[in-house]
């Protein structure tokens, strides 16, 4: 067991392959990718320093502890659930695994305790630094940091079970199902639409939306006071409809450690119960969860002669939609830019605005539309991960007498083929969602349009100079991928444009926009030519 654990941790993050890689390149891939990420934990920690600070701020930082609670348990909720499935049941070492003289039981505990540790990374930046601000404002005693490294330890707990329960009931479903990579789609989108449904209940449970209004011209205090009363009836709202969690953050409050040892207690003998149900049933679950492919009698019929663009498409689309973790990972944007430009209909932009309070300046939310649509389809792009998920079976397209136009074209057609439907619908939608005048109806094609196209080139871009050809495991590739991880550049980029087009006041943003179309249309291009010049037989 311990030794299995061991095995799921060697290479977090990629320390192991840094630290032993021969090849120079690799080494680079994988600091750059480490970076990112301790990058964008740096980020998580410096909000929830400002969520603390603004708490002191307006007199409430006895909520401090709940809310840094409530934020560790609820990422490691969410993030848990989106890869419990993936993790806990692999299919690609499942025949090796079988032949190991292990229990179930033992490959159960050791891949709950990764889950568990990457919550563990994910609850460390979030309650530690708005604990310590606490700690320091409240000027409390050394037990009170002690309990804090304890909470650490314990909030991962419960999330971890309760996300690998969800992974248990979907792997069953997934298992009994036919049309498994369907089935593994539908289920990921029910959890990511399930998770925005859940925060928009919990915002209205709390009262979200009803800010100072925006005829309340009264400054300093009297603002700083009326926020503090909503912000605690909200926080208190939330407290209410979670006992729990207000129950562990009365003991990180108080320095509460047999609370803290209950709890701890309680969360262990869950997980313990999930390790022993997923261990007894691993092996027939990750048997039930393996494609099988049945051979039938073929009857030989008219041949048909295709061109290679469209040969070289069908194979890019039988890949795409051979695997569910692919499918999954890489339509939520495209979906969610849908959903964005359906829920227009019910909830326009400057009326959010109006909801939020007297702002310092004035904003046109409108102008942000069309950017937030092209950041959504930026998201995750099936061509981020479309060289690399080649992997082992790259030198049967290397060796092909095929150039890069016939080879990468294809890649980045068939994700423009695939973007293109949901890109029509988000257009059709906000053609009766969002009043705009002529010229603005034309930055909310063109804008959408641009982003697609840029994330596209720029996600085939990333892959080509960041390929991971060696994995085990598609997730390694979908989710973990360098390029993956760097492509939520380009969503950033776009939203930058975004912003400064909602800050500009009057006709102004249309420069903004003009602005956008011709940079990320010579952006777009000079990606192109890079692509196009790569050699392919570098990649390997």
């Amino acid at each position: 067991m311990v030794t299995l654990s061991k095995n799921e941790l060697i290479n977090f993050l990629g320390i192991n392959e840094i630290r032993h890689a021969k090849d120079p390149s690799v080494k680079r891939q994988k600091l750059i990718m480490l970076v990112v990420i301790i990058g964008l934990l740096g980020v998580l920690a410096g909000y929830m320093i400002g969520q603390a600070l603004m708490l002191d701020m307006l007199g409430q930082k006895d909520y401090i502890p709940f809310l840094a609670v409530a934020m560790a348990s609820i990422s490691g909720l969410v993030v848990g659930i989106y890869r419990a499935k993936n993790v806990i049941y692999r299919e690609k070492d499942i025949d090796r695994l079988s032949t190991y003289p292990v229990s179930g039981v033992s490959i159960a505990v050791s891949r709950l305790f990764r889950i568990y540790f990457e919550n563990l990374i994910i609850a460390i930046f979030v309650v530690i630094p708005m604990m310590i601000i606490y700690g320091i404002k409240a000027e409390c005693g050394v037990a009170y940091y002690i309990s804090i490294i304890l909470v650490c330890i314990i909030v991962p707990i419960l999330p971890t079970a309760l996300a690998a329960w969800v992974g248990i009931i979907f792997a069953a479903i997934i298992a009994r199902n036919r049309h498994k990579v369907l089935t593994e789609v539908i289920l990921c989108l029910v959890i990511v639409f399930g998770t925005f449904a859940m925060s928009a209940l919990i915002s209205a449970k709390a009262g979200v939306g009803t800010g100072i209004g925006p005829n309340n011209k009264e400054i300093n205090d009297k603002i700083n006071a009326e926020l503090a009363r909503i912000l605690s009836e909200r926080i208190d709202s939330v407290e209410a409809a979670f006992p729990p969690l207000r129950l562990m953050a009365e003991a990180l409050r108080s320095a509460g450690f047999l609370m803290e040892a209950v709890w701890a207690v309680i969360s262990c003998a869950l997980i313990a119960v999930t390790a022993l149900v997923i261990g007894h049933n691993f092996f027939t679950i990750s048997g039930k969860l393996i494609n099988t492919e049945t051979h039938v009698e073929y009857k030989l019929e008219e041949m048909k002669k295709n061109s290679v663009m469209t040969a070289l498409i069908r194979k890019e689309a039988k890949r795409y939609f051979s695997s569910g973790i692919y499918v999954s990972n890489t339509i939520i944007g495209l979906v969610m830019a849908v959903a964005f430009a359906i829920s227009l209909a019910f909830y326009a932009p400057e009326d959010i605005l109006k909801r939020a309070g007297e702002l310092p300046v004035q904003l046109n939310a409108d102008a942000l539309v069309p950017y937030i649509i092209g950041m959504l389809f930026s998201m995750v792009t099936i061509a981020s991960s479309s060289v690399s998920i080649e992997g082992k079976n790259w030198w049967i397209l290397r060796t092909l007498p095929l150039g890069n136009k016939e080879i990468l074209g294809a890649k980045l057609l068939f994700n423009l083929i695939f973007a293109a439907p949901f890109y029509v619908a988000a257009e059709i939608a906000m053609l009766f969602t969002v009043n705009a005048s002529l010229l603005e109806r034309l930055w909310l094609m063109l804008i959408p349009a641009l982003g697609v196209v840029f994330s596209i080139l720029f996600g085939l871009f990333l892959n080509l100079r960041f390929p991971k050809m060696n994995w085990e495991n598609e997730v390694e590739v979908v989710k973990q991928g360098p390029a993956v991880g760097l492509g939520i550049v380009s969503g950033i980029i776009i939203l930058m444009f975004g912003v400064g087009a909602m800050i500009i006041k009057g006709a102004g943003f249309h420069l903004v926009n003009l602005g956008f179309t011709v940079v990320i249309s010579v952006i777009c291009l000079m990606l192109y030519r890079s692509i196009m010049n790569t050699k392919l037989e570098n990649i390997a």
